[in-house]
């Protein structure tokens, strides 16, 4: 098996695209995340979700803010596949965010969960993304970190966790980390107005190593698979009831009547 530091992004994804947001930590901070979008946004008549992996958002979608025009997008082929087989929106599209495949002015909202630190050029996808809102039209960003690694840091001291998190497997195109700084800086450069929200959601030990398995693990080799898979089995057995509360961080970037071009 090709070592996951060694795919492209599309590759990298394309092994998580049948269980990819799966599990109650996933649903959870989802159900909090689309319950503020409903929230601030109400209905809208279009939705861009750009990331949109396998489609696990565009249900959340579909049932709260119901858009008459519902599209997914996804630069790996095999996510995109996986999401139009689940059937929320039959508008999927794949495709590089950095070059939409969309007229300006053609979406009232464009959501981005935890994507935008897997593009290499993010000044020019968010100038895309600010192209394609319509006047006054919301580009979403989740995406900061939200208390995972701090609760985890109550485990430092125990040599199997730190060995299981010492370097989890990122794409080959991924060599430098961002931050919601980051964004907002990309944001406010496109011409959008910028405004941060937390919204909070309560998960167990069990929830969080079950996040691990999903979207971690699969991505090991077969051996080094084995033995992170009993580290999670001890950590629940240890701790898996205890329960905290999480944060999933929000940017709402509003577009103006006038928004620059792409360079």
């Amino acid at each position: 098996m090709t070592p996951a530091s060694d795919l492209s992004v599309a590759e990298y994804f394309a092994r998580l695209a049948s269980s990819y947001g799966a599990g109650e930590y996933y649903r959870k901070r989802r159900a909090a995340a689309v319950a503020e979008l409903g929230r601030r946004l109400g209905k809208i008549e279009s939705l861009l979700d750009l990331g949109c992996g396998n489609g696990t958002y565009l249900s959340g979608f579909r049932e709260v803010i119901d858009p008459k025009f519902l599209v997914g997008a996804d630069i790996s082929f095999r996510m995109a596949q996986e999401a139009l087989r689940r059937g929320a929106t039959n508008a999927i599209v794949a495709g590089d965010a950095t070059v939409l495949p969309f007229r300006p002015a053609s979406f009232h909202a464009i959501f981005c969960s935890h994507v935008l630190q897997f593009v290499a050029d993010l000044p020019r996808c968010v100038a895309e993304i600010a192209r394609c809102l319509v006047p006054w039209g919301t580009f979403v960003i989740a995406g900061g970190e939200f208390g995972g690694r701090e609760r985890l840091t109550i485990l430092e001291g125990d040599v199997r966790w730190s060995a299981f998190r010492a370097e989890l497997p990122r794409p080959r195109d991924v060599l430098i980390r961002r931050s919601l700084a980051d964004y907002q800086d990309a944001a406010l450069r496109a011409e959008l107005s910028v405004d941060s929200q937390s919204v909070e959601f309560s998960v167990t030990w069990g929830d969080l190593a079950e996040f691990y398995r999903v979207r971690w693990l699969p991505l090991y080799e077969p051996s080094r698979r084995v033995t992170l898979a009993g580290v999670l089995d001890e950590l629940v057995f240890e701790r898996g009831h205890e329960s905290f509360q999480m944060n999933e961080s929000l940017l709402f970037c509003q577009r103006a009547r006038r928004t620059m071009t792409p360079r």
